[in-house]
């Protein structure tokens, strides 16, 4: 038996709650870009969960949502610009000019709400590594969080597996010899 085919065994016995980080740290919906970015820099993470004032989750941010928004084109940027200033002042921008104005501050203008995903992707509890990979790698994401009962108990990421894939196949490697 090869080393791959061995690993894959281990992973799929192996449960996301046995790896999974329990400290999930959450953004609140309102926050700046710019905030949301200074958290993610102190935190040394690259996403998180998003909830709203009331703390009801209501999507998933990542570091590659800021990248998208900061890179869009000005159309695109200019009419989440004009969402957000319509939500949070109930009126529309009066002229372009303004927008462009108010524009040149996007990060402390524009809310985690404008650049998040609402959809949030999950996997239970008793779900095992290779349940979670196979939904990272469908999804096209980075992280899955760990629910039970339909709230985020934990988070497991890519790089959490790939740490726990070396490990996995020297022990594979020294049990076939």
């Amino acid at each position: 038996m090869n080393p791959t085919s061995v690993s894959k065994i281990e992973i799929k016995n192996y449960g996301v709650s046995e790896l999974m980080s329990k400290d999930v740290l959450c953004v609140y919906e309102g926050w700046t870009i710019q905030r949301l970015a200074e958290f993610f820099l102190k935190n040394e993470i690259s996403g998180a969960p998003v909830i709203a004032s009331d703390h009801e989750l209501v999507g998933v941010v990542s570091v590659s949502d800021i990248f998208r928004f900061e890179n869009s084109d000005e159309d695109t940027k200019s009419e989440a610009l004009r969402r957000c200033y319509r939500d949070s002042t109930g009126i529309d921008i009066a002229s372009r000019a303004d927008l462009i104005n108010w524009s040149k501050n996007s990060q402390t203008s524009c809310t985690v709400h404008q650049i998040m995903a609402q959809q949030v992707i999950s996997v239970r509890t008793d779900s095992n590594l290779s349940d979670a990979s196979a939904t990272m790698i469908e999804n096209d994401i980075h992280r899955v969080f760990v629910t039970e009962d339909e709230k985020i108990v934990g988070i497991v990421s890519a790089l959490d597996i790939l740490r726990k894939l070396p490990r996995t196949v020297d022990k594979s490697a020294k049990t076939a010899q």
